[in-house]
């Protein structure tokens, strides 16, 4: 039992032929301790096997075989330093499960996975057919006021049971929070009420890059989160419908220098990080930077998204802090990165790549990545934010965000469908939010309001926060149609915040990344109490998918013109807050007006054939007219900060 011989240089672990093939790579390592476990709560190790340089490694990776070894069997590694120091038991970097030991500590075992690949019956979306709901796997269902199985809450099988719903809605595309195994503990400000110390609950640090956070699984038994992850995967495909992972490869959970040691730190720090004298980088603001110049982080990185894609059926990335995987030792941009290796790549390049192209440290490279990635457009979210307050100056910029060409791309292969469009995300405030406060409220964060962002743009028509006054209330379900209407109308990708749709609020709070409670989950008795807004997404996101000018076969016959209270004349001055649009593709001519004055406004609707007829109102409470009568005036009264929609 238990034969054991070299094996192969091979990273990870893998049953081949009745043998499990064990490799690591570490560069600090005399020796490599393995133990193996046939069960993962069991203490003490069925095998336990000292690896030394001469006998078990091929330059920097240690390795060995080992019979009779059968998926779900556990195992840790060590290192054993040239002063005999060994380690705290270690996460394989290629471990595809996880189990804490003692349970809910932070040691784990790494399982033994069989390698399995799957024909994912991906529904290949384009660009122009997608619509991004971003959201969070804990907090969709986690709600008490969310009617699925009590042990399905916050799970994937959550989502699954909640799929009704998200199809009902229109959206194509989940973009789900960090999934991979992170690092809870790494903070250190605590709640300023109950003085408990807050733990990270978006899951950017992670600490292994292919296995899953287990918490999200309701399937409790070893391998579980891999079998639910892998049918939400599959029921999802079923639907038509696609999920793009967050991913994080910017920096670790390991934190600084004094931070917790998973792996990384213990088998290969100067391989792994990026150092700037004897200190970590710090790039990501998290207390470290990973080496994406070095080839084995290189080689780690996208060994992990390929595994994602090729074994697990997702359909794309979302790079966070993306600029930091285009920089070199000293964060500078340099052609050649990693990203361009993804571009490059004939797996990945096929996938659907997103990229947050900025980091911590000032970096802004939003333009510079290399086709096919979408860019995030900060500047799109910032110029409709402005001019839905009411900002003066910011007609041209608008004009721009609706034809998506707010963004100059370097590639010039990349057009307006490289282009993320959003007006809320996940660090910052909700929809709802954006419209009832004027100024962040994040003292529950413990560092006592100095976290997020200040330049939220925001406007709380009246009153900051919680209001029972009507005409407030009516106000800002006005602009939260009309921020969905120039988001839906926009040429580009469009992204929508989870509960956006039924205004969500986190009371203020705009960087709600240490909370799992009330104040982040998704409150479901909003989907009755604001069902206008819910039913007026809804029809935007289907006027959308039916309209000929947002369609990748139309694209290049698409002629877009802009007007002002009188056609042919846009008002470009500083004092505007008016716009006409015109968007025509054959026969079909949508005309949107806006107006962010104060007072209505007249304005002249062009000549036409077919004659136009009112699609949209946002000043009235059934915003989508449900009549098809012909317009048979020249002009049309639009009413204060709202926005009216004709159709030819």
């Amino acid at each position: 039992m238990f034969e054991i011989s070299k094996g192969l240089p091979t990273l990870g672990c893998h049953l081949i032929d009745g043998n499990c093939y064990f490799g690591i790579y570490s560069t600090e390592a005399k020796y490599m301790i393995l133990k193996l476990y046939k069960e993962v709560y069991e203490d003490g190790p069925l095998l336990e096997v000292v690896l030394d340089r001469k006998d078990y490694a091929t330059g920097d990776i240690f390795h060995v075989a080992i019979e009779d070894v059968q998926e779900g069997y556990s195992y840790t590694w060590q290192t054993q330093n040239e002063n005999d120091e060994i380690s705290v038991p270690l996460i394989d970097p290629y471990a595809r499960s996880l189990y804490a030991f003692p349970k809910g500590s932070n040691h784990y075992k790494n399982i033994v996975v069989k390698d399995e690949y799957i024909v994912a019956n991906r529904p290949h979306l384009e660009w122009q057919e997608t619509i991004i709901y971003e959201m969070h796997v804990g907090a969709f269902t986690k709600s008490p006021t969310c009617t699925v199985l009590e042990k399905e809450k916050g799970t994937f099988e959550g989502i699954i049971a909640k799929l009704p719903y998200l199809k009902a809605l229109g959206v194509t595309t989940l973009e789900l929070l960090p999934v991979f195994k992170w690092n809870k503990h790494t903070l250190a400000n605590k709640h300023p009420i109950t003085q408990e110390t807050l733990q990270d609950e978006w899951g950017y640090n992670t600490i292994a890059f292919f296995a899953l956070q287990e918490n999200y699984s309701a399937n409790k038994e070893v391998l579980g989160e891999l079998k639910s992850f892998k049918k939400f995967i599959s029921t999802l495909h079923d639907e038509g419908m696609e999920v793009i992972l967050d991913v994080v490869y910017n920096h670790t959970g390991e934190g600084s220098k004094e931070g917790k040691v998973f792996s990384f730190k213990a088998l290969a720090p100067q391989s792994y990080y990026k150092f700037q004298d004897e200190y970590y980088r710090n790039d990501a603001g998290a207390g470290n930077t990973f080496n994406n110049m070095h080839i084995m982080t290189k080689k780690l990185i996208l060994d992990s998204l390929r595994y994602w894609v090729i074994c697990m059926g997702v359909d794309g990335f979302r790079l966070d802090l993306a600029s930091i995987l285009a920089q070199d030792e000293a964060g500078n941009w340099y052609e050649g990165s990693l990203v361009d290796d993804i571009a490059k790549d004939p797996i990945l390049s096929h996938m659907k790549l997103i990229a947050e192209c900025w980091d911590a440290k000032g970096a802004y490279d939003v333009g510079r990545m290399p086709y096919p990635f979408v860019e995030w457009s900060d500047r799109y979210r910032d110029t409709i934010r402005r001019f839905v307050r009411g900002d003066q100056g910011m007609t041209r910029d608008v004009a721009q965000c609706l034809m998506g060409s707010e963004i100059q791309f370097k590639d010039l292969r990349k057009t307006k469908q490289n282009t993320l469009h959003y007006v809320t995300a996940h660090d910052g405030f909700t929809l709802w939010d954006l419209v009832s406060y004027n100024t962040k409220h994040n003292r529950l964060n413990g560092e006592d309001n100095r976290d997020g962002h200040n330049a939220n743009y925001s406007y709380n028509c009246g009153v900051e926060g919680e209001t029972q006054n009507e005409e407030i209330l009516a106000m800002r379900i006005r602009r939260i149609k009309n921020y969905f209407t120039l988001l839906m109308l926009s040429q580009g990708v469009p992204m929508i915040l989870m509960g956006d749709e039924i205004g969500r609020t986190q009371k203020g709070n705009n960087n709600a990344y240490c909370h799992d409670n009330e104040l982040t989950w998704m409150n479901w008795e909003n989907v009755e109490r604001n069902k206008e807004i819910l039913n007026f997404v809804k029809q935007i996101i289907a006027f959308r998918k039916e309209s000929h000018c947002f369609m990748k076969q139309y694209e290049h016959e698409l002629k877009v013109t802009f007007h002002g209270v009188n056609y042919n004349q846009p008002d470009w001055s500083y004092y505007s807050c008016s716009l006409a649009v015109q968007m025509e593709v054959g026969d079909e001519k949508l005309y949107i007006i806006i107006n962010h004055y104060v007072e209505p406004l007249r304005f002249e609707l062009p000549r036409t054939m077919q004659g136009w007829k009112l699609m949209i109102d946002t000043s009235r409470n059934e915003s989508f007219i449900q009549s098809s009568l012909k317009i048979q005036e020249s002009n049309h009264k639009v009413m204060p900060f709202s926005i009216c929609v004709f159709k030819t």
